[in-house]
């Protein structure tokens, strides 16, 4: 079996290119990362939550993430997500050694694509923190117009 830090050392790799070549332009570059893995498992819901929980549950069958929470605002235009012991941990902590900042969260991505597929409801990553072996990422969810 290969290495795991093949697989950190790979994509950090690709991960910093892209964001010296295009900067906060990376960003909207990489919003379908993760979308070829869910459109091979079956995800139920017509709301944003259905959706997000069928999401979830996909990834911690397949231990992409051990954990995660999600809570919205009063408005439900903003929900915060909180990722526990996601295999990406690896490629962030070697991007922020780097001194590139966390700008794709493919388990977030997985999420707001199958929000956009699934519901009239268009959907952007306002930020992502990466502290303590967890992810925080913010996301903004409202109707088209």
């Amino acid at each position: 079996m290969i290495d795991s830090s093949y697989f950190r050392d790979i994509v950090s790799s690709l991960e910093k290119a892209l964001y010296y070549e295009r900067g906060r332009g990376a960003y909207f570059r990489g919003t379908l990362v993760g979308k070829d893995f869910i459109d091979r498992n079956p995800i139920e819901g017509r709301t944003p939550e259905e959706v997000i929980e069928s999401c979830l549950k996909v990834m911690r069958e397949n231990e992409i993430i051990k954990n995660a929470r999600y809570e919205k605002d009063q408005n439900g235009t903003l929900f915060t997500f909180e990722i526990e012991g996601c295999v990406h941990l690896s490629v962030e902590a070697k991007l922020k050694e780097d001194g590139v900042p966390a700008y794709v969260c493919p388990p977030v991505n997985i999420i707001l694509y199958k929000i956009r597929e699934r519901t009239d409801l268009a959907v952007e990553i306002a930020d992502i923190a990466v502290n303590q072996g967890k992810c925080i990422v913010r996301v903004v969810v409202f109707k088209q117009d």
